[in-house]
């Protein structure tokens, strides 16, 4: 599905509070903030919504905003480059640091959870995503039906 989306309607549609996005922006922590390279658009698409559900879902977990946002940065340029990810993993390395892992093919059975690893399945996120975005956009059809009779 093609859609873009103006910040309200993602931080909505992604489950993010978006006056704490907007602090988080404004300090500098989202650094894949749509529209941030002159002359690109304001507006969210797929990959950009992806990303911003991951950042809610780190926020849930416990990561402050700025490792969110840094974390979120990295699944922006994976999902960016590999398009067709089903999967994508922030695994902790032995050294203490974390790395983004990114899954082409759907695995049949998933190996057992690692404490050390978060792991989202971005077909199922694009999927309910999806579902979201088209929901929004019949109840903006109807409300634009209601005031242009």
């Amino acid at each position: 599905m093609r859609f873009d989306l103006w910040l309200a309607d993602a931080c909505r549609t992604a489950d993010v509070c978006y006056d704490d996005f907007i602090l988080t922006i404004a300090i500098g922590g989202y650094p894949c903030l749509p529209g941030a390279a002159p002359g690109s658009p304001r507006t969210f698409d797929e990959t950009d919504l992806l990303t911003l559900y991951v950042y809610g879902r780190l926020l849930a977990f416990g990561f402050d905003v700025l490792h969110a946002g840094e974390y979120a940065g990295r699944v922006h340029c994976e999902l960016r480059v590999n398009a067709d990810a089903t999967s994508i993993a922030i695994v902790l390395t032995p050294h203490g640091g974390k790395r983004v892992v990114v899954e082409r093919k759907t695995r049949t059975q998933s190996p057992p959870a690692r404490p050390e690893k978060i792991e989202f399945n971005i077909s199922a996120i694009r999927k309910f995503l999806n579902r979201r975005v088209e929901r929004h956009c019949e109840e903006q059809n109807c409300e634009e039906q209601t005031r242009n009779p």
